[in-house]
């Protein structure tokens, strides 16, 4: 029945585009309409992202996820320009009359041509486009940042982009805009992740060798996205090698990595396959700390992914991923996560203008915590399941670009089960009961130029949400706190069945004013609604945390934000400049009652408190795009603040007032660049500075007997010091003069330069007669030097 109604969705959808096409149709006598798909010139891959311009004049598009683009025309003839950054541009010249284009796109000869800061943004591409706050990384970009012990990161490099920012040192996921972990939805291909970090966060999840771009949208989300409240991540995998087979890699201090690829039929089917592990335990055995000596740390992941052209009109891409960690602190007790995800996607194009994508999307998400000693010996486990299947239409029509469609996603959420691993031990089963729930949409997005000064992007997505059985529900006595005494009857529901719901209305648009080639304004506006809630009391993602749905007790989030911005480019479109405001506002945000016990608890609701939030900020961009030296410099003020008020003091928390958010940071600064030392070096660095994140201090002390009893203050209303680092790399890259077909670049780079102890977390303790004593935890609080070599070889 679900898939059912899912299709009836996609048949009213294509009926709809069939008595609406003619109504878009523009074509005129002195005008004419240019369509086409842009492909990497080797692999076949299509090129998202890619800008194509009508040369002399601010009129252009970028090509959507299948690489194609509808351009609307005067007539005469014209001049397209189309760029990619690490490609050579192509200049087509074309004649009036409507025209579709096939534009392979074939990648720069010269290395050093391709290191850029602002990853596919080419020239007025950032003038252009309609949406604001959005931005896209090149991987070359993303490996000319300084990497920690060598390993290139796609999410710390996300991580110096303005309105993006995080709790800690080697803290698990991000924060934008004023939102959680959460409320970010990170995308491998298509396929949602629900932990993107390594070993706790000093590495992300993805492998650089298997990665063609990253966007990362903290505004302007186009409606084909859903799910979450501040942000989509888009990680892109890249295809394999049509034509002939390459092999490429890389050696760092605590992991290596290698990525094999190639034709499996020549210029139609192409594979490829990465892997990365680590072998950081050498590294442990080397510290003075004897707990950390005894540690156990390990990571692996596998990427693979195939891809088939039937025709012109015909494509299929398989891909897979798998990722596991391993961890032991000094003892008996060993934390492991894993990942296991695959997608596959079949894009067909019926017309010049129509085409649609159908993907089916499956991912497993599992942490578990084995203790071994002998008589308490047990695991525990929770997880997350996801089953999905999505049908995207893009339609190009005069001057439209329209995208509609409809999704359906089935959830498996695990709560949490301990069960004893052998006979001796005391630990008894204890299983709280899984739950499931459905999410589905439909969405329609129009992308319209109507000049070009002004252009428009409007969409509209309706979700749909119901939690289902077999489940159970507790009824609380009204007017009292929620506690486990409290409970006043369970309702019981039979597989299937259904035992909460909820749906809403999505709006989003966004407007584009071009004052000329070089600046512009933008306005947008936002509404999502998230189901899924992370359920944690630590200020990052930690190994207890259960991933959970709105159900009776727990309400969607609501997020609405507004969003202003001026864009200007100087020296002939060299340096880009922006300073983009935002406010946003949120319902049903969680926070949690003093003493929350999350652990296995079946009365989980009892502990959480919902509210509402606010997040305001500025963020200002200045980016020097091309030349020897490159770079960026961001600054963020931004500031999340949370408002519970109960029907009781115990759910109220600051008397209702306003209070920050744990990863409330206001002031955030980052500073990237790289430097060309003549044509085989380049030397890189980057420096970031933020606010201290929130805490709760004690601010006194009881003595009771023989106890010391801490009286805290309000939540969150003291903050940690300061956080700044300083990082270097230089870089000796291959002599592309020579055109050898093994090509190896060296890096050596330099981890917090000054060796800045930041702390990632204060803690107190109790001195009879004194003021509590704060004391703080650094985890990198050195210099961290490493050396690497990445190799490619064809």
């Amino acid at each position: 029945m679900r898939l059912l109604a899912l299709w009836l969705f996609v048949a009213v959808l294509m009926l709809c585009e069939s008595l609406l096409l003619p109504a878009y149709t523009f074509a005129q006598t002195n005008s004419f309409t240019v369509r086409g798909t842009v492909r990497d010139a080797r692999t076949g891959e299509a090129i998202a992202g890619a800008a194509v311009l009508a040369a002399g004049t601010t009129t252009g598009t970028t090509t959507d996820a299948n690489g194609a683009f509808a351009l609307y025309l005067p007539a005469g003839s014209k001049t397209l320009v189309i760029s990619y950054l690490g490609y050579e541009r192509a200049i087509v010249r074309i004649s009036g009359g409507n025209t579709k284009l096939n534009v392979p796109l074939v990648r720069s000869s010269v290395q050093l041509s391709e290191v850029g800061v602002v990853g596919q943004k080419p020239v007025h591409d950032n003038i252009r486009s309609v949406q604001g706050g959005i931005t896209s990384l090149d991987i070359n970009t993303i490996k000319s940042v300084p990497a920690f012990l060598g390993e290139v990161d796609v999410v710390k490099s996300i991580k110096l982009l303005p309105g993006v920012s995080s709790v800690g040192e080697a803290a698990t996921g991000f924060n934008v805009r004023g939102g959680s972990v959460d409320q970010n939805l990170v995308l491998l291909d298509g396929v949602p992740l629900f932990n993107s970090s390594h070993l706790f966060g000093f590495f992300s999840v993805f492998n650089p060798d298997a990665v063609a771009d990253v966007t990362l949208y903290r505004g302007g989300v186009p409606a084909q996205y859903g799910g979450r409240l501040s942000s989509v991540l888009d990680v892109r995998m890249r295809e394999g090698d049509r034509e002939k087979f390459a092999l490429s890699g890389g050696v760092g201090l605590v992991s290596a990595r290698l990525a094999v690829e190639g034709p499996i039929i020549r210029d139609k089917t192409s594979f490829l396959v990465a892997g990365r592990s680590s072998y950081s335990d050498w590294l442990l055995r080397k510290m003075p700390d004897a707990s950390i000596r005894n540690s156990h740390a390990a990571f692996y992941d596998a990427s693979v992914k195939i891809s088939h052209t039937f025709d012109e009109r015909n494509r299929l891409a398989i891909s897979g991923y798998r990722s596991f960690d391993e961890f032991g602190f000094s003892g008996d007790t060993l934390y492991n996560w894993s990942t296991n995800a695959a997608t596959a996607s079949y894009t067909h194009r019926f017309s010049p203008s129509l085409s649609m994508s159908l993907s089916g999307v499956y991912t497993d998400y599992t942490f578990k915590v084995k203790t071994e000693q002998r008589m308490n010996a047990s695991e525990y486990s929770n997880g997350i399941e996801l089953k999905s299947i999505q049908a995207d239409f893009a339609l190009a029509t005069g001057k439209h670009a329209i995208h509609f469609g409809a999704s359906a996603l089935d959830y498996t959420f695990e709560q949490g089960k301990l069960r004893p691993t052998s006979v001796e031990s005391g630990v008894l089963l204890v299983q709280l009961q899984p739950e499931q729930a459905l999410e589905s949409a439909v969405y329609w997005n129009d992308e319209v130029r109507f000049s070009p000064k002004f252009s428009l992007m409007y969409g509209l997505r309706y979700s749909f949400y119901a939690n289902y059985g077999a489940g159970q529900v507790y009824r609380y006595q009204p007017g009292v706190p929620k506690q486990e005494r409290t409970i006043t009857d369970t309702l019981r529901y039979g597989r299937g069945e259904i035992i909460e719901s909820y749906h809403g209305a999505e709006p989003r648009f966004s407007v584009n004013y071009t004052f000329s080639e070089r600046s512009a304004i933008k306005l947008g506006y936002n509404r999502h609604r998230q189901y899924l809630h992370l359920i944690s009391n630590t200020t990052t993602i930690s190994p207890t945390d259960i991933w959970k749905s709105s159900n009776t007790h727990i309400k969607p989030l609501i997020g609405d934000q507004v969003s202003l911005g001026y864009f200007r480019n100087f020296r002939k479109n060299t340096i880009e400049a922006s300073v983009e405001i935002y406010y946003k506002r949120m319902e049903h945000m969680l926070d949690y009652k003093n003493g929350a016990n999350l652990y296995l608890n079946k009365t989980l609701e009892a502990d959480l408190l919902a509210g509402k939030g606010r997040a305001y900020g500025v963020e200002a961009s200045i980016s020097k795009v091309s030349g020897r030296l490159t770079g960026w410099l961001n600054y963020t003020y931004a500031r999340t603040e949370i408002s519970i008020q109960g029907a009781t003091e115990e759910e109220t928390v600051n008397k209702g007032e306003y209070y920050p958010a744990s990863y409330d940071k206001p002031h955030t600064l980052n500073l990237a660049g790289s430097y060309e030392m003549g044509k085989r070096w380049l030397l890189a660095s980057t420096f970031t500075y933020s606010t201290g994140r929130p805490i709760t201090a004690p601010l006194a002390h009881y003595v009771i007997g023989d106890f010391i009893v801490p009286h805290f203050g309000d939540r969150n209303q003291q903050r940690i010091l300061d956080y700044h680092r300083l990082d270097l790399s230089l870089s000796l890259l291959p002599d592309k003069a020579k055109n050898r077909r093994w090509e190896g670049t060296w890096n050596l780079s330099l981890y917090n330069v000054y060796g800045r102890k930041n702390p990632y977390s204060v803690f107190f303790r109790q001195v009879y007669g004194s003021p509590p004593r704060a004391y703080r935890l650094a985890v990198v609080g050195v210099p961290l030097p490493s050396i690497s070599y990445d190799f490619k070889f064809r």
